[in-house]
């Protein structure tokens, strides 16, 4: 698989906060964000810049089960980057790490613009759609980027089979105004799901930006009975890798 870094902490965000996890962040993104303020997405080395020299690169999965042997951790969490532009080799990992461990919980964070046969091997997905916000504009993918960043098709597949009991699922949503509410009632509407499995995060790169977000998200969470969440890890360590 390609590869940008593995590294164990804690998951930060979403209703899985605070659990210990062993964390695969796949290389590559099929989309660039960047928000009003000027921040790229914070992983950017894996979508803006996947040729960094500190992404890991090409990994075989058996020398990525070895790593995650080295903690054991219950959680893991397969993240990017894009974890599903590499379908197959993503099923044959959450296959590898099941079989080792049978207990395992594993985390999928995903844009929600691809799905696939891997979905029957996780246990929660995560699925964070990205909004008109998060529009490169004024850069090269800005037109073609803002055009695919819904997938109507493949967030439906992903609703269908949560209905169905096939994993745990939150829609996680990057929020930098209030206007962004009615984006997410749109595509809420569009795909079924309900306001109880909605998580609003509070944009930002360091804790200074998400504390000037925080009161406001918060508030939608109250009128709209959601669910919030925070950005622990950055609370905590800031914005850097393997954290």
């Amino acid at each position: 698989m390609k590869i940008s870094e593995l590294f164990y902490s804690i998951q930060g965000e979403g209703k899985r906060t605070g659990y210990p996890s062993f964390f695969i962040r796949t290389n590559f993104c099929n989309l660039r964000c960047k928000f009003p303020g000027g921040n790229l997405c914070d992983t950017a080395y894996t979508s803006w810049f996947p040729d960094d020299e500190d992404n890991i690169g090409v990994m075989e999965i058996s020398d990525i089960i070895k790593a995650y042997k080295q903690y054991v951790a219950s959680d893991v969490v397969i993240t990017g980057g894009e974890p599903a532009m590499q379908e197959e080799d993503l099923y044959d990992l959450c296959l590898q790490l099941k079989a080792f461990d049978k207990n395992i919980f594993i985390t999928l964070e995903t844009n929600g613009t691809i799905y696939g046969q891997f979905a029957e091997l996780i246990n929660l997905i995560s699925i964070s759609p990205k909004l008109k916000s998060s529009v490169p504009f004024s850069s090269k993918y800005e037109k073609v980027h803002s055009e695919i960043r819904i997938n109507p098709g493949s967030l439906k597949e992903y609703h269908s089979n949560f209905n169905e009991g096939l994993y745990d699922i939150q829609w996680k949503f990057v929020i930098t105004q209030e206007n962004d509410i009615d984006e997410i009632f749109e595509i809420k509407k569009l795909i079924g799901f309900e306001n109880k499995n909605i998580f609003l995060m509070p944009e930002g790169i360091t804790n200074e930006q998400i504390n000037k977000k925080r009161k406001m998200v918060i508030g939608l969470c109250k009128k709209y009975k959601m669910n919030y969440s925070d950005r622990l890890h950055i609370l905590l360590w800031g914005n850097k890798r393997k954290v």
